[in-house]
């Protein structure tokens, strides 16, 4: 695997949001000036993807679908009354979190595994939960 490159601190750079980001707000200043520019408006151009036909958005939402797929089918294998509904539930939570934890840099995920937990029990009926799971000893 060949090492990426580094930046000018010594640290690993990304797959180039910096640069993206950079030319978009160079572009928006000189077209609006720095006033009239909003996070917003650098936000669309620096970051989303317009084209819904785009490669990139078809290989994430192919990638987003086969994942709540996966979820889907465990969820059918462990007996949920409504796999698909699981898995879709499932597959946001862990959209959600792992989007919070980015945004706010903290950890999210043991929240998230804890309302998986809730949903999960929630999902398969009383027969399917063996006892020691519910606590129930």
């Amino acid at each position: 695997m060949k090492e990426l490159e580094k930046g000018p601190r010594g640290l690993r750079r990304g797959r180039g949001a910096r640069e993206r980001i950079l030319s978009a707000s160079q572009q928006l200043f000189r077209d609006q000036g720095i006033t009239s520019t909003g996070m917003d408006q650098l936000c669309a151009v620096a970051v989303e993807i317009q084209d819904p036909g785009h490669p990139a958005r078809l290989y994430a939402r192919d990638y987003k679908k086969a994942f709540a797929a996966r979820l889907a089918e465990a969820a059918g294998e462990a007996g949920a009354t409504d796999p698909e509904q699981l898995g879709e539930q499932l597959a946001l939570l862990l959209d959600g979190a792992s989007a919070r934890g980015r945004v706010l840099n903290t950890e999210t995920f043991a929240t998230a595994a804890a309302m998986a937990t809730v949903l999960i029990d929630n999902a398969l009926p009383a027969t399917a939960v063996p006892p020691s799971a519910r606590g129930d000893l």
